[in-house]
């Protein structure tokens, strides 16, 4: 096995891991109203900034799958938008983005992957959509960009070449 796919598994497991018991139990004490942050998200975004495409689909795919299973919700229905948006942070190579650029493309993801979400969700709280938009998708995604500052900040040297 190649070090490279050593060090992923390594991160994959360390932080995955970390960020779904700090998802299941500080983010529900961190909730301002509606919104709280996803940690998760955070992890799959940075995983698929490091490595490539293929390991952020992967990473997203297997920790929405954990992430359904600890909250109760139908499996796969964060497992969906959080293999996108792993795959859509692994381009941030092919594109050769970097700084505010690829911040700018995260938030966007982080957008995309809160929009699909909630998508699913409409069809279980039966809400409208805009409502959904407007009250829970934009204060998440604020949030969850303010937390991958913070993440990236503290956690840059596992995440960097």
């Amino acid at each position: 096995m190649k070090s490279e796919t050593k060090y992923f598994l390594m991160i994959l497991f360390l932080f995955g891991i970390g960020s779904l018991l700090l998802q299941s139990l500080v983010v529900p004490l961190m909730e301002i109203g509606l919104s709280k942050p996803d940690l998760v998200l955070v992890v799959v975004l940075l995983i698929g900034k490091r490595f490539r495409s293929v390991q952020g689909s992967t990473a997203g795919f297997i920790l929405g799958l954990f992430q359904d299973s600890l909250t109760g919700m139908p499996i796969g229905i964060t497992a969906f938008p959080k293999a996108i948006a792993g795959y859509a942070a692994g381009k941030t190579k092919a594109f050769r983005m970097e700084g505010t650029l690829y911040y700018i493309w995260f938030v966007f993801l982080i957008l995309l992957h809160e929009m699909i979400s909630f998508a699913f969700f409409q069809y279980k709280a039966e809400l409208p959509y805009s409502l959904l938009l407007y009250t829970r998708v934009f204060p998440n995604t604020i949030y969850t960009t303010i937390m991958l500052f913070i993440v990236n900040f503290f956690t840059q040297k596992y995440f960097t070449e």
